[in-house]
């Protein structure tokens, strides 16, 4: 899921500006692939364990000494909406914790910062995502 309309990210007690981007990331991390004696194509096929992970791309107008570090945990929230207006907006909320930083520097681009989470799960079952109607 690649969204580009939430300018502000909220992360623990802390709120991030300017963001361009928050891309939610789904991915296989143990699958079940079996064959039939039946035949050359996949007969079954399972993901039984999956990871989420959130990149939060943002950029940086001024320096951020006291950015997020890898192993803080909290609840990253954010809105988005189609069109980036208050018509179809929804809140999007989950529990994270910060598996890495990146910041680069260019002279087209300037300064960014690039914010890697793993989302987590209340159960282990549910989805660690919640997408609901903002208020």
């Amino acid at each position: 899921m690649l969204l580009l309309t939430p300018r502000v990210v909220r992360f623990g007690e802390a709120t991030w500006e300017d963001v361009s981007a928050v891309v939610v990331d789904r991915a296989a991390r143990r699958k079940v692939v079996e064959w039939s004696d039946l035949g050359p194509h996949v007969a079954l096929a399972d993901v039984p364990e999956q990871e989420v992970t959130v990149r939060v791309v943002q950029s940086l107008t001024r320096d951020a000494p006291d950015g997020p570090r890898p192993g803080d945990a909290g609840q990253l929230s954010f809105d988005t909406s189609p069109a980036g207006t208050d018509a179809s907006r929804r809140r999007v909320r989950a529990q994270a914790v910060v598996l890495d930083v990146r910041h680069e520097l260019s002279v087209k681009g300037g300064a960014t910062r690039t914010v890697t989470l793993v989302v987590i799960s209340s159960d282990g079952a549910a989805d660690p995502v919640a997408v609901e109607a903002a208020d």
